[in-house]
C-alpha cells in the first residue's frame, strides 16, 4: 500500500457511487415484513446520498479549473456528455420502441420520435436520466458560476454556503409546516441540486485540512434524523432523500472522508477501480436497461430470488459487471467514432 500523487480517491468514491445508484434501482419498492422494511430504510438514504456526491464530484472538478476557455469547455462537454446521452437515448428507444414495438414506423418516424423524446425527457423506460438534465444545466452554467466562486476568498466563500444551506432548510421544512408559502423563494438561484454542485468545490476548498470528527458527527446526526422521521413522523419527511439538510450532512461526511483518508493506492485495486471510472458515466445510463431487462430475468429464474438481501446483491453485481462490459464495449467503438465526429467538422470548417 502506497500514497501517490494521483488523486484516486475520487476513482473510488465514483465507483461505489455508480454501485450505489444500482442498488438503490434493485432494491424492491414494497417489503413483506418489518426486517425487510428496516434494511431499506437504513440503506437507501445511505445509497441516495451518492446521488449527491455525484454532482459533488462534477462541482469539484470544473469550479476548480478547467473552464478558462469557454467555448472549448462546451466543446468538450459537447463530446465527451452531450454524444453518450443521445447515444443511450437512443439505445434505449430502439430496444424498447422498434426491438419490442409494436408501432410500424419509417425510420425517419422513429428518428424525429427518439429525439424529440430526448429533448423532452421522455426516453422510454428510462427515469434515471432526470440526472443528465440536471448535470447539462450545470455544465451550461459552470465556466460563470466558477469565475464567480473563485473571485471569492475564503471568508465570503463560508458565508455563501451558509447562504445557500439555510435558504434550501427553509425551503424544504418551512412550506410543510405551514409556515412559509409555497412560491416563496421560488427565484432563488442557489437552491435544489445546484447546492450539491457548489458543495464538493467549496468543501476541498475550505475543510481540506480540517479535522473529520465534525463531518462524521454531522452524517451520522443527519442518518439518525432521517431515521427518525421514518420510524417516528412518517408523514413528514419533505426531501428526505434528497434535498434535506440531512442527506446533504451524509453527502459531506461521505465525501469528506475520501477527501482526506482515502487518497491511498493498493496494488491491482487501484488500476481496476481507475478502468471502471472511466466508464462509470456509460455505466450509469445504460445500468437500468440491463438491469431490467436482463439480470432481473436471470436473478428470477434462480433460488436467490425467495431471499431479500441476497437478490438485492445478486442482482447489484450482475447489473454492475455487465454494464461495465457493454459501456467498454460501446466506449472503445461506437461512441469513440461518434465522439471524432466534431473534431473533423471543426477542422473541415476552418480549412475553408
Amino acid at each position: 500500500m502506497e500514497r501517490k500523487s494521483r488523486k484516486i480517491q475520487y476513482d473510488y468514491l465514483r465507483v461505489i457511487a455508480v454501485i450505489a445508484i444500482i442498488m438503490v434501482h434493485s432494491i424492491p419498492a414494497d417489503t413483506v415484513n418489518n426486517r425487510q422494511w428496516l434494511f431499506s430504510a437504513a440503506v437507501l438514504p445511505v445509497l441516495l446520498s451518492f446521488v449527491g456526491i455525484y454532482f459533488m464530484l462534477s462541482g469539484l472538478f470544473l469550479l476548480d479549473h478547467g473552464t478558462e476557455n469557454i467555448l472549448a469547455f462546451y466543446k468538450n462537454r459537447f463530446c465527451t456528455i452531450v454524444i453518450p446521452f443521445g447515444f443511450y437515448t437512443g439505445v434505449y428507444y430502439f430496444y424498447y420502441k422498434v426491438y419490442l414495438g409494436q408501432d410500424k414506423l419509417s425510420v425517419l418516424a422513429h428518428v424525429r420520435a427518439w429525439f424529440l423524446g430526448w429533448l423532452k425527457g421522455s426516453t422510454p423506460m428510462a427515469p434515471h436520466l432526470w440526472f443528465m438534465y440536471v448535470i447539462l444545466a450545470f455544465y451550461l452554467c459552470a465556466p460563470f458560476l466558477a469565475r464567480m466562486l473563485r473571485a471569492m476568498n475564503d471568508h465570503e466563500l463560508k458565508i455563501f454556503l451558509v447562504m445557500v444551506l439555510v435558504v434550501q432548510s427553509i425551503l424544504v421544512y418551512l412550506p410543510p409546516l405551514g409556515l412559509l408559502a409555497e412560491g416563496a423563494f421560488q427565484y432563488m438561484i442557489f437552491k435544489g441540486w445546484l447546492i450539491y454542485f457548489v458543495l464538493g468545490y467549496s468543501l476541498k476548498r475550505l475543510f481540506h485540512n480540517s479535522r473529520y470528527l465534525l463531518f462524521a458527527a454531522a452524517g451520522l446526526a443527519g442518518f439518525a434524523l432521517t431515521m427518525f422521521q421514518k420510524c417516528f413522523t412518517p408523514s413528514f419527511t419533505p426531501g428526505i432523500h434528497d434535498m434535506a439538510p440531512a442527506m446533504i450532512a451524509m453527502a459531506a461526511c461521505i465525501f469528506m472522508f475520501f477527501e482526506q483518508y482515502a487518497d491511498v493506492s493498493f496494488p491491482g485495486i487501484t488500476n481496476a477501480f481507475s478502468l471502471v471510472s472511466r466508464h462509470s458515466y456509460s455505466l450509469y445510463l445504460i445500468h437500468y436497461l440491463v438491469l431490467g431487462q436482463l439480470s432481473t430475468a436471470v436473478v428470477e429464474r434462480t433460488w436467490i430470488r425467495n431471499y431479500y438481501i441476497p437478490k438485492i446483491l445478486c442482482l447489484t453485481a450482475l447489473t454492475f459487471f455487465i454494464s461495465l462490459a457493454v459501456s467498454w464495449l460501446f466506449d472503445e467503438t461506437i461512441l469513440k467514432l461518434l465522439k471524432r465526429i466534431p473534431d473533423f467538422i471543426w477542422k473541415r470548417g476552418k480549412g475553408r
